[in-house]
C-alpha cells in the first residue's frame, strides 16, 4: 500500500512539473501584450489555452482571466464581479425578469475583442438546475446556458 501511495505522488509530481515546464516558455510577444495591457498586475499564472495562452491573477481582490493568442493578440478577459457592481440596466432587467426570484451565485464581467461588454451571472432555485445569463450593458438577455 505504502509502495503504491508513494507512486501516485512522484506521478503527481512528475506530471505537474511536465505542465509547468510548458507554462513556463510563454511566448515573448504573448507576455510583452499582457505587461502592456495590464502593468500593474503580479503575480501571474499561466496556462496553455486551446487559441493561446491564458494568465489568471487578482484584481481589487477578484479572479481574473485574460487569453492571448499564440502571436500576443489579446482576445478576451473574464473578471468576477460584485452583483451591486453591475450597471442598474443589468440590475433592472434581471428583477423584473422571470429568474427574479432565483439567486445569483457568482457575476462575471466578459470583454471580448471589438464586442461591448457581457455579464454572465450563474443563478440556481431549488426546483430546477441552474443557469447561466447572459446580459448585454443594455440588460436585456442574450442567451441562456443550463448548467450540469
Amino acid at each position: 500500500m505504502k509502495k503504491i501511495a508513494a507512486m501516485f505522488f512522484v506521478c503527481f509530481y512528475l506530471l505537474a512539473g511536465a505542465g509547468y515546464a510548458q507554462v513556463k516558455n510563454i511566448p515573448a510577444s504573448v507576455t510583452n501584450t499582457f505587461k502592456t495591457k495590464y502593468p500593474q498586475v503580479v503575480p501571474v499564472s499561466w496556462i496553455k489555452d486551446g487559441k493561446g495562452y491564458a494568465a489568471r491573477f487578482y484584481t481589487n481582490g477578484e479572479p481574473c482571466t485574460v487569453r492571448f493568442t499564440n502571436n500576443g493578440d489579446w482576445l478576451d478577459e473574464t473578471k468576477k464581479v460584485s452583483f451591486g457592481d453591475l450597471g442598474s440596466n443589468v440590475k433592472n432587467a434581471f428583477s423584473q425578469s422571470k429568474f427574479a426570484s432565483w439567486h445569483a451565485y457568482e457575476v462575471n464581467e466578459i470583454h471580448e475583442k471589438n464586442k461591448d461588454k457581457q455579464y454572465r451571472i450563474l443563478i440556481r432555485n431549488r426546483q430546477e438546475k441552474g443557469r447561466y445569463i447572459y446580459f448585454d450593458m443594455k440588460g436585456q438577455i442574450m442567451k441562456e446556458v443550463l448548467t450540469m
